[in-house]
């Protein structure tokens, strides 16, 4: 017989609660984890952890400018932007600003559009961030007001109304174009609010809740899926909003990286000494005396002086109060003092790099002696500035100015309709008071009467109908009767192929080409620029600080044309910034604009933190890469065409995003047309303008052919006849002799030639942007001899 031993071990007896199934068991407590007893595994993931949270903490720092650890980090800038009539940012303003300690009587106070800054709450605080802080600023509604504030934002807060349904959007009209251009500028991290005056929301729950699934599929559809939308009717909805602010990483946007920008929360203006002090906190690596700003809208200006002043909301006080802001205590830390900037822009104009005179022999030999030593374009063409690293020669950085004259008429596609007023719409000038230069942003709009009303329309018509003659057949021109043909098409050449024909980038340049300025290493520059700023930067390091930067030679139309309620935006600059040059960017049409853009017509252009009107040319972009890459140029600007913008302007270092605006006639407000980025900065780019002559053929026999309306007398066919023949269908061929007096040519072909076929003509000649110097904050009707 078996027997079990019992247990030396008493068991604890089991309880089971008979009306609830649940049995009653001891637990023991959860002990420390004993660190000593981890395997060599274990500790290696446990200082990878550590390694890649203070790595984060770092980065985190440096998103919002603050690289020093006894610095506290700059308040995160909320850029409250409403995109409908029913929204109401000032409100939401005003509620997340009580929820953060402001009493009743400090919000009465508070005016529209300024920002405020406050600490948050313990409740809106994350773990390991410290005790942040926020500006919170609601801009006008208008498309400028929101891109400039919105160049500073860390975070854009969408304001849409409660309400919305299949007849009428959560986005109006301007809200659908505020949120294109937003898109086109480059967005940091986004949140949506519902939320509305008082009125607006009162309704019924069930209204409500119809509304709000109307309201999150518009805003999922046009911000994404991922983008999370927040009630903020009440205080305990914005308090989950406010959290999801607070604890959200900051965006870096490539193209204000390694810049320091500033938004001024309070100006002083001295018309006295011609100064302008903005006070706010400084982002990104910060300012320096020795390097110029850029005002956004209203141009370059030297920086005279930087100080430092106490912060008006400390982390410990929760707010900023006016009483703070009075005492703050000013530490001048950079002074202009005696120190030259470059102020140049234009090369200085000189007439006698024109002249022509017979050389002598030890010239040509002297000459053949320095092209051994040199490359040849390196005495030719514009102004140059040599890449980093190298030797400037003064002589190589002058350069020989070319006087050649450029392209004079622009053709019956090419001429301008209408007068140019010379008004810029946001000039970028140097503003030097002693140089006069203008630097208002204003235009003034007279009432139109019936007859402009009725010239504009006749003027869109011929575009719109030049433009759909262009799609159909494009580069096609008529060969004038009055005039022979070898005296109107002088300037162009035939060409064996356009992708692989040899083209002199510095024959024949214009007068413009002596007056601006060229990279030998524009990428190498570019970089060098860059390391160079932030290196000067730290030496005087007021990042993440509270500072007070007085900008010199400031006119008072600058505080007059800034727009009510719209912050300025100041910006620093790097080395070569203020120079002009010809600058290239790849812009694609918007599809809500409809109207015809025409090269060479005045539009506003957005680079990054500048914004100026300037005249562009369109081109196509080459799909093959070549030795000598020729863009071909583009009268319109088409839909769904993704082109070359090429205008004169101040240097942009890439990567920068680009916008196009165009104010159409009668308009109050410019509308976005084109956006893109910046590319390069080339005057050696060659744009190349084509036509084709065509002609019919007469009679064929097999190969051969009379072809008839190409020319209209023998001189033009003799003229015309090195160059090389096409057909549309594909053939090749060329001009054997002339017919006849009246312009009849016998031709022959690489293959048997149809009746039915169009004969074609490829001439070529080089062209160049629109000489425009209010790009720069010159004189409209400045020549090039006198800008």
């Amino acid at each position: 017989m078996h027997h079990h031993r019992s247990s030396t071990k008493e068991k604890q007896p089991s309880k089971r609660n008979a009306s609830k199934g649940r049995v009653e068991t001891t637990r023991s407590s959860v002990k420390k984890l004993n660190t000593a007893a981890l395997s060599k595994q274990d500790r290696l993931n446990t200082l990878k952890q550590l390694r890649e949270a203070k790595k984060e903490e770092i980065l985190h720092k440096k998103r919002f400018g603050a690289d020093f650890d006894d610095r506290p980090l700059p308040p995160k800038v909320v850029c409250l932007v409403g995109f409908h009539t029913q929204a109401d940012p000032l409100s939401l303003k005003r509620k997340i600003l009580s929820l953060c300690g402001y009493s009743s009587d400090e919000l009465a106070r508070l005016p529209p559009h300024r920002p405020a800054v406050a600490a948050l709450p313990n409740w809106a605080q994350g773990p390991g961030m410290g005790k942040p802080r926020v500006l919170l600023i609601d801009p006008p509604r208008t498309v400028f007001g929101v891109l400039d504030a919105a160049k500073c934002a860390d975070v854009v807060l969408c304001v849409v109304g409660p309400h919305a349904s299949l007849e009428e959007p959560a986005f109006d009209d301007l809200g659908y174009k505020t949120l294109t251009a937003l898109k086109a500028q480059g967005l940091p991290v986004v949140f949506g609010a519902m939320h509305g005056s008082e009125t607006v929301m009162d309704t019924s729950a069930k209204k409500q809740a119809e509304a709000r699934k109307f309201v999150t599929r518009y805003f999922h559809s046009e911000l994404g899926a991922e983008t999370r939308l927040f009630a903020a009717g009440t205080d305990e909805e914005a308090k989950t909003m406010l959290r999801a602010v607070a604890a959200s990483t900051p965006k870096e946007l490539t193209w204000r990286a390694g810049r320091g920008y500033m938004l001024a929360q309070e100006i002083e203006y001295s018309p006295q000494e011609g100064t302008l002090s903005l006070k706010g906190y400084v982002r990104g690596p910060g300012f320096r005396c020795s390097h110029l700003a850029h005002l956004t809208g209203h141009g370059d200006f030297a920086v005279e002086r930087i100080s430092t002043l106490n912060d008006p909301c400390p982390i410990a006080s929760g707010h900023s109060t006016d009483a703070m802001a009075d005492a703050a205590a000013e530490n001048v830390v950079d002074e202009l003092g005696m120190r030259e900037l470059d102020l140049e822009r234009l090369q200085p104009y000189d007439p006698t790099m024109a002249e022509q005179t017979w050389p002598s022999i030890e010239e040509l030999e002297a000459q053949k002696k320095d092209a051994a030593s040199k490359p040849r374009h390196k005495s030719r063409g514009g102004g140059k500035i040599p890449a980093p690293g190298e030797a400037a020669d003064v002589a190589g950085v002058a350069g020989d100015d070319d006087d050649e004259m450029g392209d004079e008429g622009d053709e019956e596609q090419m001429a301008d309709e209408g007068s140019e007023d010379g008004a810029s719409v946001a000039p970028s000038g140097m503003a030097g008071t002693e140089d006069h230069w203008d630097v208002s942003s204003n235009m003034t709009m007279e009432v139109p009467t019936s007859e402009v009303i009725a010239a504009e329309k006749r003027r869109r018509e011929v575009l719109l109908q030049r433009s759909e003659e262009e799609l159909e057949f494009p580069d096609e021109v008529d060969t004038p009767l009055e005039v022979p043909a070898r005296e109107r098409f002088q300037r162009y050449r035939g060409l064996k192929s356009f992708r692989t024909s040899s083209w002199d980038p510095y024959e024949d340049l214009p007068v413009e080409y002596s007056r601006i300025w060229e990279f030998e290493a524009f990428g190498s520059t570019a970089r060098a620029a860059r390391q160079s700023y932030i290196e000067s930067c730290e030496e005087v390091s007021v990042a993440a600080l509270y500072c007070c930067i007085r900008l010199r030679g400031v006119p008072p139309t600058v505080t007059d044309a800034q727009p009510q309620g719209v912050p300025f935006i100041l910006s620093g600059l790097f080395d070569c910034e203020q120079k002009v040059s010809v600058v290239h960017g790849h812009v694609t049409r918007i599809k809500d604009y409809t109207e015809v853009m025409k090269s060479k017509d005045e539009v506003v252009m957005h680079a990054g933190f500048r914004r100026f009107s300037a005249r562009p040319i369109y081109s196509e972009i080459p799909r093959k890469s070549s030795t000598n890459k020729k863009y071909k140029f583009m009268r319109f600007l088409h839909q769904e065409i993704t082109a070359c913008a090429s205008f004169y302007a101040p240097v942009v270092f890439p990567p920068c995003r680009l916008l196009m605006s165009v104010q159409p006639e009668g308009a109050i407000t410019p509308e976005l047309a084109a956006a893109g980025s910046i590319v390069s900065v080339d005057p050696k780019q060659l744009i190349i303008k084509r036509i084709i002559l065509t002609g019919y053929p007469f009679r064929t026999q097999k190969n051969k052919a009379v072809v008839r309306f190409m020319f209209f007398n023998p001189l033009d066919i003799r003229w015309f006849k090195p160059v090389e023949l096409s057909t549309k269908k594909g053939l090749r061929g060329h001009i054997k002799e002339s017919l006849g007096t009246h312009g009849y040519m016998k031709c022959r072909f690489s293959a048997h030639i149809k009746q039915d076929d169009t004969v074609c003509m490829n001439l070529y000649k080089r062209v160049y942007p629109k000489w425009h110097p209010p790009a720069w904050g010159g004189d409209a009707n400045a020549s090039p001899e006198e800008a």
